[in-house]
């Protein structure tokens, strides 16, 4: 064999092992190219999938309080479930200095569409000093009582401890559930409890 012959051999072998080694990197690149573009769209799907799953949040799923009287910034707020009344005043960013925590009972729980009133100090005295006054100008005194199944709001109100708030509560629950049968129903109220009526029951009526 002729050493042209030869060389010619060897520039052969080493075109065909050029080749296959391209080739081999071309193909290789081409499948790790296909398995990034595989998991990236389980991947998406996958958070797709997620997004669908997570329920939306709907505003009749909302619980609005109003609460106004002594705290920092009284208004409307939202929740995601019935809060408690603690709760509520964190919102409105705590009592004002004038305020009368004792007027709301912390613990309790409040429904949707509730108003609640936060007392000044004194409020519960000057209401006392009021009703006196009325009592003494009409000249009935005590028997001079608030009827809690005729009375009107504002007529409520004159009761020590009865705000706005549980005055609509009052006439409310007259509307919904007819005449009260005597002077402790008025317990069944939210926030009227032993105390309060305690304070009251000398004069009412039903």
């Amino acid at each position: 064999m002729s050493k042209k012959k030869k060389i010619q051999i060897i520039l052969g072998v080493i075109a065909f092992l050029l080749a296959g080694i391209l080739y081999l990197g071309l193909n290789g690149r081409q499948e790790s190219g296909e398995v990034v573009t595989e998991h990236f769209t389980d991947g998406a799907s996958e958070s797709a999938k997620s997004e669908k799953e997570i329920p939306e949040q709907t505003d009749s799923s909302m619980v609005y309080v109003h609460i106004c009287g002594a705290v920092k910034k009284p208004g409307v707020y939202t929740f995601q479930s019935e809060p408690h009344i603690i709760d509520v005043v964190k919102q409105a960013g705590g009592f004002t200095k004038k305020a009368d925590s004792s007027s709301v009972n912390l613990a309790e729980k409040v429904a949707d569409g509730t108003q609640l009133v936060v007392a000044e100090k004194g409020a519960e005295k000057r209401t006392n000093e009021e009703q006196s006054s009325h009592e003494k100008s009409s000249g009935s005194g005590v028997s001079d009582k608030v009827n809690i199944n005729t009375a009107s709001a504002e007529e409520l109100m004159t009761l020590s401890g009865i705000g706005e708030s549980k005055a609509a509560q009052i006439v409310s629950y007259r509307e919904s559930n007819g005449a009260f049968q005597k002077i402790e129903d008025i317990m069944k109220i939210s926030g009227i409890k032993e105390g309060v009526f305690s304070k009251i029951k000398d004069y009412i009526t039903v």
